[in-house]
């Protein structure tokens, strides 16, 4: 898929010289202007499209292997991959209807939740409201409180901007690099370079947020905030606190990888959240809402769980 929205002025400006740039104050000036271009935010469709990309690649990292495929290939949701999107939309619509400070726009086509067939604990927000929830955190989740909890972190991460934070970093970083790197004139080869520099930065976001993960305070802030919008929705918070000691004792039995290498230790998490618990009210859970948790989730050990799409 063509990666939209990650060439900034410099690139272009670059390109339209001759095959060998000669670095004049007047190249050098444009290169500044690149750089303040590189620096601003990106529009709703910047990210839709980034997050689009992104998405792609990291399904394609789980071999497609979609929870209900051939619901999917018939363009419908099946049952557990819609009633995670209808808990998910819940609280993306709690999130939106109570915006802080820096917080991303809706995005312009809506929320999309994906249940990758893939036992480990872990899962995945790309920008433009794309989230990808690995089945082993969803089967650690013991009610639909504790799945809100899941995707509300997860929803927190895309409305505070944190996917589009990394894409800032690594479409500057290596460019940059190689800018400083080069001689004084830049020759076709370099150029290809620097082009590829551009390239790679999508990568290097996706690597960030699957190998390297995110900072502790970005993943605490994830959690603060995801505990404020699974209580606007009127959810359990003491439900994120039961989530994270499951995911605790699940990690314990795992090796490495997952969420045991992209997250602070659920511990620490815990630790950081009962300050915040203190600011809201235990919330009653009603039965109805246990009963359909229990329906959805049971699909996913039946049915055509981890089908390749074809």
């Amino acid at each position: 898929m063509r990666r939209l929205g990650l060439a900034p002025m410099m690139l272009a400006s670059l390109l339209a010289m001759s095959c060998k740039v000669q670095l004049t104050p007047e190249s050098i000036s444009k290169g500044w202007h690149a750089y303040q271009d590189a620096k601003k935010d990106l529009s709703p469709e910047n990210e839709y499209y980034v997050g689009r990309s992104v998405t792609t690649n990291l399904l394609s990292r789980a071999n497609y292997k979609y929870i209900e495929a051939d619901a999917f290939k018939n363009g419908e949701l099946g049952k557990t991959t819609a009633y995670v999107n209808a808990v998910g939309n819940v609280l993306a619509a709690a999130a939106m209807g109570d915006p802080r400070k820096d917080d991303r726009p809706s995005p312009i086509a809506g929320w999309h939740f994906v249940i990758v067939d893939d036992d480990q604990i872990n899962a995945f927000a790309a920008s433009g409201g794309f989230i990808i929830v690995n089945k082993g955190l969803i089967k650690a989740a013991q009610t639909e409180d504790e799945l809100a909890a899941v995707l509300a972190h997860e929803v927190a991460h895309t409305v505070r901007g944190h996917a589009i934070g990394s894409i800032k970093k690594a479409r500057m970083a290596g460019v940059y690099k190689e800018m400083l790197d080069s001689t004084v004139q830049l020759d076709e080869q370099q150029l290809g370079t620097l082009t590829q520099a551009f390239e790679g930065a999508m990568d290097d976001m996706i690597d960030s947020m699957t190998v390297k993960g995110y900072s502790r305070d970005t993943e605490f802030e994830a959690d603060r905030v995801g505990l404020k919008i699974m209580v606007d929705a009127g959810y359990d918070p003491q439900a994120f606190i039961s989530l994270l000691k499951q995911v605790d004792k699940k990690m314990g039995h795992a090796g490495t990888g997952g969420m045991k290498s992209t997250h602070p230790s659920p511990k620490d998490r815990i630790a950081k959240l009962e300050a915040e618990l203190a600011k809201y009210d235990h919330v009653k859970v009603p039965k109805a809402r246990t009963e359909r948790f229990k329906s959805a989730i049971a699909q996913l050990e039946g049915g055509d769980a981890g089908k390749e799409l074809e």
